[in-house]
C-alpha cells in the first residue's frame, strides 16, 4: 500500500475525445475508479458509461439530457451531479465551454449510443445546487457538506478557514480523490507528520487508504476543496496523531 499523496496538475495530462464533442482527461486512476475532467465546447454525442458518475461543475453553463424527448437538466458552475450507471446522456454547453470534474465508479469508458427515447428505471441525472448541500462527517476546523448523503460515493464540498489545521484522521479503506477549488492547501502526513503535500489552485490529488493525515490552510483566507470518498462508512476516522 502506498504511503505517498499523489498530486496532479490537470494541464499536464493529455486529453482524449472518447465520443464526438466530449474532451476528457483521466487525472487519477485507482483500481476501477477514475477521477476525470470533462469539457464540452458545444454539445457531445449521446453516450453511456458502465459505472455511476458523481460530478461537480467547475465552470460554465449548460445542460445534461438522459432522453431525447425530455428537457435537459440545467447545469451551472458550482452544481453537483449524479448520473446512474448505464444511463444514456448528452451534454450541451451554453455560451462557452462546460467543464466538470467527476469520479466514475466502475466501468469508466464512454461508449457512443443512439439517441434514447424515454428513460428506463432510475436512469436519470440528479443535480443539486451549492445551496442544497447538507452537513456530513465532522473533523476539527473543517466544514464538510454533501449533495448525496446516502450513496457509496460521498461527494463533498470542504471548507477550511484561514489558518485552520484539521485534526489528524484517515478515511479507512475508502478511495479518496480531491480537487483544490481555491488554494493553496497543505496536507501533512508521514510517521511523525513531517511530510507535506502542497496542492495549488486547480490541482487534484489522491490520498491512499488508511493514510493518517491532516489538512491545513497556510493562508488567511477560507479555502474550498471538492472531495470524493468511494467505499463505505466510516468515512472519517479521527485519531490522536500521525503515529
Amino acid at each position: 500500500m502506498s504511503d505517498e499523496i499523489e498530486v496532479v496538475d490537470p494541464t499536464t495530462v493529455e486529453p482524449a475525445e472518447p465520443v464526438a464533442g466530449l474532451v476528457e482527461r483521466t487525472l487519477v486512476r485507482v483500481d476501477d475508479r477514475r477521477l476525470i475532467e470533462l469539457r464540452v465546447d458545444d454539445e457531445s454525442s449521446w453516450f453511456r458509461r458502465g459505472g455511476a458518475v458523481y460530478g461537480w461543475v467547475r465552470a460554465g453553463r449548460g445542460g445534461v439530457a438522459c432522453s431525447a424527448d425530455e428537457r435537459p437538466t440545467e447545469l451551472t458552475a458550482g452544481d453537483f451531479l449524479r448520473i446512474s450507471a448505464e444511463a444514456p446522456r448528452k451534454y450541451a454547453a451554453e455560451n462557452g465551454p462546460l467543464e466538470l470534474l467527476a469520479v466514475v465508479d466502475g466501468d469508466a469508458a464512454a461508449t457512443a449510443v443512439d439517441p434514447p427515447v424515454g428513460v428506463v428505471g432510475d436512469a436519470a441525472a440528479d443535480v443539486v445546487g451549492p445551496d442544497g448541500l447538507v452537513p456530513t462527517v465532522e473533523s476539527p476546523d473543517l466544514v464538510r457538506k454533501t449533495p448525496f448523503p446516502d450513496d457509496d460515493v460521498l461527494l463533498m464540498r470542504v471548507r477550511a478557514a484561514g489558518g485552520a489545521a484539521a485534526g489528524w484522521h484517515h478515511h479507512g479503506d475508502n478511495v479518496y480523490f480531491g480537487y483544490a477549488v481555491d488554494g493553496p492547501s497543505e496536507t501533512e502526513y508521514g510517521p511523525a507528520g513531517e511530510r507535506v503535500a502542497r496542492i495549488e489552485i486547480g490541482e487534484c490529488f489522491h490520498v491512499p487508504p488508511k493514510l493518517v493525515h491532516r489538512d491545513t490552510n497556510p493562508t488567511d483566507e477560507t479555502h474550498t476543496g471538492i472531495i470524493w470518498l468511494c467505499g463505505e462508512e466510516p468515512w472519517v476516522v479521527n485519531v490522536d496523531g500521525p503515529a
